[in-house]
């Protein structure tokens, strides 16, 4: 087997601006792909931290009822920060819900928080 990684993660949300303008505001987020051509009918839309498009959150429009129902549901995902202290000191000015203040912990400095649909975010950074 040769797995090299994790390449997207798919976040439903109710409206994909909304999420869009949330994900690079909050978090300095940039667009990696925005196109409503390759799939008839729907928004292509990816977004990564700036300047690493190695894992991309995908931004699926939540359609079906059972894909609304998935909407805030994300499991943790982890994001990699140098300094978790200072990133968390500005996603509070920046209105965002901490769930967890940073803290440190035995593998690093953690923080946790939620997106606009309730999603969690782990911050963590080195002690």
């Amino acid at each position: 087997m040769a797995i090299r990684g994790v390449t997207h993660i798919s976040i439903y949300v109710t409206d994909q601006d909304e999420a869009l303008a949330w994900y690079q505001d909050k978090l300095g987020f940039e667009i990696c792909v925005d196109n409503d051509a390759m799939l008839p009918g729907s928004r292509w839309l990816t977004i990564c931290p700036a300047g690493n498009q190695a894992t991309q959150l995908v931004i699926m429009l939540a359609g079906s009822e059972e894909e609304k129902t998935r909407v805030g549901t994300n499991l943790m995902t982890v994001l990699g920060t140098n300094d978790c202290i200072r990133d968390m000191a500005k996603l509070a000015q920046k209105k965002v819900e901490i769930v967890s203040p940073p803290e440190e912990l035995p593998w690093g400095m953690s923080g946790i928080i939620r997106d606009l649909y309730g999603n969690p975010y782990n911050l963590l950074g080195p002690a």
